[in-house]
């Protein structure tokens, strides 16, 4: 993550605060000068105090560089949507943990092998991967990944068969976004609402799957992005049809249809038409 020091400033002044007025019970003056001359990235609590006083989101001011292992981290994230395991797999091979120098790289990267080995039913590896995420990097790194981890052992309980266990993990994972104080992009927050209204699905409560999914499809529609759009709408069609409500499942269900066609045959058109024709008969 890089910090444009040059748009907080900026901000700031738009505010009409100044370094000291900005800085005050959060952080000393000095380091918002070293924000902005430097670009020199604080501690995430201190960064989620500084947007919210200048009632902004962090992606305003903090941006992803796409290059070395960030851009390998982005290539394993766009196999694990599109569900393309194997090249996940084999491209988090190519990451030596060791040369790691961040604790968010380290926190990217054993969460994203958890993922692979949930996918592969290693479900106790995955488990322990997650943990790790969990228990070493909660204080030292507040960022999306958080919640994107306990969804992801939720998932793990869940094909574990602890069903009691996954649904507690799912509403932690629920409280970790509505705090509203993770650092994440646009992509990741819809990923997660995605995650976790699939999550709210298996558990046959379809009630929470809806609020999810309307969460992600809102974000989505206040960015102009489709980004898995299709499979939210699909998780809601999905939810009206666990509650016997089949003209509601099939309104969300054509939606997910036309919005899988613009996203040029997304993974999930092949179960939209499914679910369509299944409700046809």
């Amino acid at each position: 993550m890089r910090l444009r020091g040059d748009v907080l400033k900026q901000i700031r002044r738009k505010r009409g605060l100044s370094q000291t007025a900005l800085a005050e019970g959060i952080c000393t003056q000095a380091t918002i000068s070293l924000m902005e001359k430097q670009n020199r990235l604080p501690k995430m609590d201190i960064l989620t105090a500084i947007c919210e006083r200048l009632n902004i989101s962090s992606d305003r001011i903090v941006e992803n560089e796409v290059s070395g292992i960030n851009e390998t981290f982005n290539q394993i994230v766009d196999n694990l949507i599109s569900r393309n395991f194997e090249d996940a797999s084999a491209l988090l091979k190519k990451v030596h943990v060791k040369n790691l120098e961040s604790d968010f790289d380290k926190q990217r990267y054993y969460y994203l092998v958890g993922m692979v080995q949930v996918e592969n039913n290693q479900i106790d590896e995955a488990i322990f991967n997650f943990e790790l995420v969990l228990t070493q990097f909660a204080t030292t790194s507040a960022n999306i990944y958080l919640a994107m981890t306990t969804a992801g052992m939720a998932l793990a309980y869940l094909k574990r068969g602890d069903k009691e266990r996954a649904a507690r993990l799912t509403n932690r994972s629920v409280k970790l976004i509505d705090n509203k104080k993770l650092i994440g992009s646009l992509h990741q927050w819809a990923s997660i609402d995605c995650q976790i209204a699939a999550l709210y699905l298996q558990l046959e409560d379809p009630d929470n799957a809806i609020e999810v999914a309307n969460k992600g499809i809102e974000l989505c529609r206040e960015h102009d992005s489709l980004f898995l759009l299709d499979e939210l709408y699909l998780c809601i069609g999905r939810s009206y049809i666990l509650k016997n409500d089949k003209e509601e499942a099939k309104k969300a269900l054509k939606i997910a249809e036309s919005l899988s066609i613009a996203r040029n045959g997304s993974v999930a058109e092949d179960t939209i038409l499914l679910e369509l024709k299944n409700l046809e008969i």
